[in-house]
């Protein structure tokens, strides 16, 4: 027999072998389960559909590749809602950092309510009325843009989850949260509470960051790829790679997973609902999608093909009306007029309010500088015009007004 057809006879032998190799490999290979950030929700008795969102907290362009069909499904529903309602974020926030505050305080100044001999001494306030003119609050910028300076060329002027709420408010809709404010903050809570415990138990068991071979960058550039193709899956994937605590996710994510679902459905049975939460709550056993789903809802991933939306330009040009109205400062030395109400700020070193307006993007700070000018023999017109000297050279943007 030729080697020829040896060979022959050991290939049609290996042949059928991988073939039936290749069939197990087809049929083990994993469909993808969720392969979109947009989700259409009917069945359940629902008159009209709802869809559910998957956001990142950034405000990069990487996340705003958004499509005419993302505009269609919130001009369609009643509601706009996020993880927590924007209106909730500052009133309950400043009454936390209040809260927090005055516990320092108490302790700071038990031992150090003192005169020295710089008690008394006067200061020169120009200075201080620099600091006023061009500080830009860390609060505000958290609240309404999340930008950094060393990316401010590749951002958008908002971040995703407040920009589709803003979308939502122009377009007339009514505005809403899944989550509680202060419910949020005891899982958090709880939840870090539980890592503590954890990690302690796995001192001596040799504990890692996170079980991966890959540094953060690579897995981050790997999340931001997979979000790009709403490829959740993937994000699912990457989120376990990344988990450092188990307790902590219980609470943080399956915990939380469960108050928005249920929330979601106590919601759909008034009002049609574009809900947006962040992506890493949507897939998996424990995701929403399949909490609504064991509720009787049924969910299907709308394709985002066009990513240039023809809306986009139109609707970012939409203003939300607001009412102003006079508001007084804590201390009642100030008035002025506002669309809504003045929170004492705590950084700074000028006495500082502020309101965010939420729907527009806006903010309105007031700062009062005390200049002792009577003391130091100046008069009103004198301030003024040192103020208005400095005025150009420390106020961003164009001065309209």
């Amino acid at each position: 027999m030729s080697m020829r057809s040896i060979f022959l006879k050991g290939f049609s032998a290996v042949l059928p072998l991988f073939f039936v190799f290749s069939l197990a490999a087809q049929t083990t290979k994993k469909t993808p389960k969720y392969t979109s950030l947009l989700w259409e929700i009917t069945g359940n008795g629902l008159k009209k559909p709802s869809y559910l969102f998957g956001t990142m907290h950034v405000s990069s362009k990487m996340v705003f590749h958004l499509s005419d069909s993302f505009y269609n499904a919130i001009e369609r529903t009643d509601m706009v809602a996020l993880e927590l309602d924007p209106q909730s974020w500052q009133p309950e926030m400043f009454r936390m950092n209040d809260a927090e505050q005055n516990l320092g305080t108490y302790f700071k100044n038990m031992n150090s309510g003192y005169v020295n001999e710089k008690s008394f001494a006067l200061q020169r306030y120009e200075d201080n009325i620099k600091k006023a003119l061009n500080e830009e609050p860390t609060v505000v910028n958290g609240l309404l843009y999340r930008s950094y300076r060393s990316e401010a060329d590749f951002e958008e002027n908002t971040y995703l989850d407040l920009y589709v709420y803003q979308t939502g408010r122009k377009l007339g809709k009514k505005g809403s949260g899944v989550e509680d404010y202060w419910e949020s903050q005891k899982i958090v809570m709880q939840g870090y509470q539980d890592m503590a415990i954890e990690r302690a138990k796995k001192k001596n068991a040799g504990y890692r960051d996170y079980d991966s071979d890959e540094n953060m960058y690579d897995i981050q550039k790997k999340l931001d790829e997979a979000y790009r193709k709403g490829d959740l899956d993937m994000l699912d994937s990457l989120e376990k790679k990344m988990e450092t605590s188990a307790a902590f996710n219980e609470q943080f994510l399956y915990r939380r997973n469960e108050v928005q679902a249920n929330s979601i459905d106590s919601i759909l049975k008034k009002n049609s609902l574009f809900v947006a939460v962040g992506a890493a709550h949507l897939p998996g056993d424990r995701g929403v999608i399949e909490l609504l789903r064991k509720k009787g809802y049924k969910l299907r991933p709308v394709l985002i093909q066009n990513r240039d939306a023809a809306q986009k330009d139109k609707i970012d040009k939409l203003r939300v009306p607001v009412k102003f109205s006079q508001v007084t400062t804590t201390d009642g030395f100030a008035k002025m007029m506002m669309p809504g109400t003045l929170f004492k700020r705590g950084e700074g070193i000028n006495p500082s309010w502020q309101y965010a307006d939420m729907e527009n993007g806006a903010y309105y700070m007031l700062t009062r500088v005390q200049t002792h000018a009577a003391m130091l023999g100046e008069d009103e017109k004198t301030v003024l015009k040192k103020v208005d000297s400095l005025l150009y050279e420390n106020i961003p943007g164009k001065i309209l007004t």
